[in-house]
């Protein structure tokens, strides 16, 4: 995946979410605020670099709060993830941000506890 806004959107479409906020942060980093095929938005930001620390999820816990964002999924693009960053991102209080190394497909909506329709005519 690029770390573009540009191509990063697009993957995030051909994947099945709606695109609601595509943002270029900096050469290596964008932000994405995506809707899930629920409707439920989250923020995705992906970045290119050897190690993610924890000041760069302080950095995502930052911005989802100032956008009213509960969740969250940071995504290394050719890196990993420090210790202290996985730490981080589970001692967080007000949002869940997940690690990750690719955004998953959307997942499907699903039918459960629905009745099928019936055509007695």
């Amino acid at each position: 995946m690029e770390v573009t806004a540009r191509e990063a959107a697009a993957h995030a479409r051909r994947l099945g979410y709606q695109v609601v906020a595509a943002e270029q942060l900096r050469a290596t980093r964008c932000l994405l605020v995506l809707a899930e095929p629920s409707g439920q938005l989250f923020a995705v930001m992906i970045q290119r670099r050897a190690l993610l620390t924890a000041a760069d999820v302080q950095d995502f816990a930052e911005i989802l709060f100032l956008r009213r964002l509960n969740r969250g999924l940071l995504i290394a693009v050719d890196g990993g993830f420090s210790a202290e960053a996985r730490r981080t991102a589970q001692e967080l209080r007000f949002v869940s941000i997940t690690l990750a190394n690719d955004l998953p497909p959307a997942a499907p909506l699903t039918t459960s506890g629905m009745n099928p329709v019936i055509d007695i005519g």
